[in-house]
This record gives C-alpha cells, sequence and structure tokens, in this order.
C-alpha cells in the first residue's frame, strides 16, 4: 500500500473543513481564447525553437496547487506566457486540487507536462506513472528548497515539541515539504504522529497553510520554503506576523516532467525551452518573476533524500491505517 492509499483509508491524519481552495479548476492562460484558431503570430528570430506552423494548439502545463488557485495564476502565468512564444503556440495552464490528481493528468497523458511537487515525483515513481524530469529550478542555494515549520509571531512555541497538543496544518497528502517531513520529525523521535497534535487539517496549499496559521485556526504548519519567501516577497508584513520555529536540511526542489509517452521532437523543443530560458530577456524576465536563478537537467541523486524519508513515513502509515 502507498503513502496515498493509507492515508485514504483512514490513516491518522484528520482531514478537516478549511475550505481554502475549490475543487477541481482549469486554470487558462491569456491565450485560451485563441484555441483553435491559427498560431499566435509570433515575432520572428533564432529565440524561436519551434516554426508558426506548431502544430501544439494548445500546449497544456500542469501546475501542482502548490499555491491556491489566484496564486498560481499570478505566480506561473508568465511561465505559460514564455512557453507560448518560444513554441510558437497558445498555453493553457492546468490545475487540480491535490497533487495526486495532477500525477493522475500526466499518467493518461491529459497534459504535455507538468510542474509537480518533489513528494509528488517520487510518489508517481512507485505508482509507475510513465514520466521524466527533464528540468529543475535553480534557486540561491541551488536546485533546492526547505520545509518550515511555522507558528505565529506571539507564539510562545519555539520548537516542534512545543507544538504537542495543539492545532497543526499540513497542505497536500503528497507534500514532501507540507507533510512527510513533519511526520518524519516526530517519528525520529520515537514518537507517534497518531497521537501528537490535538487535530489537522489539509489546506492543500501551502499559502492555504500559512493562512491558517495566521488567522489562528492552526496553531503551527508545515510550508514549503519558497512559498514562504513568495508570500513575504509580496507582502513583507507578513514576516511580522510568523515565526519560523524549524527549518529542514534541503531537499531536491519541483522538476518540470513529462510523459514518457510524448513525442521525442516536443520533449525536445520542452526541455531547450526550459534550460535556455536565462539566455533572452523574456526568459529572464520570466525567471526573475518566480526568484528562480535558471532552470538545469536533474542532476544525479538529487531526491535520495526526500525518497528516504517519504518511504520511513510510508511505512509507519501503512501500519496505521
Amino acid at each position: 500500500m502507498n503513502i496515498r492509499s493509507a492515508v485514504s483509508k483512514g490513516a491518522w491524519v484528520l482531514v478537516g473543513g478549511i475550505a481554502l481552495t475549490a475543487g477541481f479548476l482549469a486554470v487558462e492562460s491569456w491565450w485560451s481564447a485563441r484555441e483553435g484558431s491559427r498560431p499566435f503570430d509570433i515575432r520572428t528570430g533564432s529565440d524561436n525553437v519551434l516554426k508558426a506552423d506548431s502544430p501544439v494548439h494548445p500546449l497544456r502545463i500542469a501546475i501542482a496547487p502548490v499555491l491556491s488557485v489566484n496564486r498560481t495564476i499570478e505566480g506561473y502565468q508568465s511561465i505559460a506566457d514564455y512557453l507560448s512564444y518560444r513554441l510558437a503556440g497558445p498555453v493553457r495552464l492546468v490545475q487540480r486540487k491535490t497533487y495526486g490528481e495532477v500525477n493522475e493528468l500526466l499518467r493518461h497523458g491529459t497534459v504535455q507536462a507538468a510542474i509537480i511537487c518533489t513528494g509528488a515525483y517520487i510518489q508517481a515513481q512507485a505508482d509507475r506513472v510513465p514520466l521524466d524530469a527533464i528540468a529543475v529550478p535553480i534557486y540561491t542555494d541551488g536546485p533546492v528548497y526547505y520545509s518550515f515549520i511555522i507558528v505565529r509571531a506571539e507564539d510562545a512555541a519555539r520548537t516542534m515539541t512545543d507544538l504537542k497538543g495543539r492545532s497543526f496544518a499540513f497542505s497536500d497528502p503528497l507534500s514532501l515539504s507540507g507533510h512527510y517531513y513533519a511526520l518524519s520529525m516526530l517519528l525520529d523521535r520515537g514518537v507517534n504522529p497518531g497521537e501528537y497534535f490535538s487535530g489537522t487539517t489539509f489546506t492543500y496549499s501551502h499559502d492555504g497553510s500559512i493562512k491558517a496559521v495566521v488567522d489562528g485556526i492552526a496553531d503551527g504548519a508545515a510550508v514549503d520554503s519558497l512559498v514562504y519567501d513568495y508570500e513575504v516577497r509580496h507582502n513583507p508584513a507578513l514576516a511580522r506576523s510568523l515565526r519560523i520555529v524549524h527549518r529542514s536540511p534541503p531537499f531536491g526542489s519541483s522538476p518540470v516532467v513529462v510523459p514518457r509517452a510524448l513525442e521525442p521532437p516536443l520533449r525536445a523543443h520542452l526541455q531547450k525551452a526550459f534550460l535556455n530560458m536565462a539566455d533572452s530577456k523574456l526568459g529572464r524576465d520570466t525567471l526573475d518573476s518566480l526568484a528562480i536563478r535558471r532552470f538545469e537537467a536533474p542532476p544525479p541523486g538529487l531526491y535520495d533524500s526526500a525518497e528516504n524519508i517519504i518511504r520511513k513515513v510510508d511505512r509507519y502509515l501503512q501500519g496505521h491505517r
């Protein structure tokens, strides 16, 4: 039994009622109104990797719900616009409520690419979803990010130990930074996670978990460091409302993946578009908007530490379903 099924069959985690995200949602880029028409009239030049008669109408790229819907549009629209230019045609952003649902889009070839979280990528491999990672974002510290455990600034808690017997928010069942890592911390201390908190909930986005703590719905939360930094960058007052009580070791960052059955020419064009993003002004502007330095091919062993954590938690959940 894998992690997803263990959780769904009554694992200790209590899925609460924070209504911070909508149900199934498909978010279209501003190109979507052109679907079915001729390709967009792009500028000419060597920056384009496909000709103007490209058959890609539209290219669908799924975005894991690391952010809530509005934040996803705000954060990833620039990626869609950049790919629209490089691929000479319309690009549609597709979002679903959970990481697992995005994995299913990849399994069935419903989308041609996706940016998924690390935990979802490892689970997809365990579930034998036929996909490949073609690029990873490089941030200030490299192709890595962290899990932050956060509380309100005025809270007396200073460590995870201080949150025993209190309420806690997770993002998604397949999230490494927003779920697995927090459980692994407790398991490493010989603690039963099912008896540690007074109550838990899934918010299905990291900014939703941040909001749950700010609004007092949860005493603490495990969140993606990149989302936390993104939110603080757009709302500096947030940093005064929250405090980070724990920072994890680094984990491999969320990969860009494609279905293994994707046509080789399109796969190659997509990978080139991401890996060469820093070589053009449009690409650099796109990277700057997401605080990414560049994209690179995934280095060997990038996800080994994350996989070890997920397997450990999986074994625990299998014994407590």
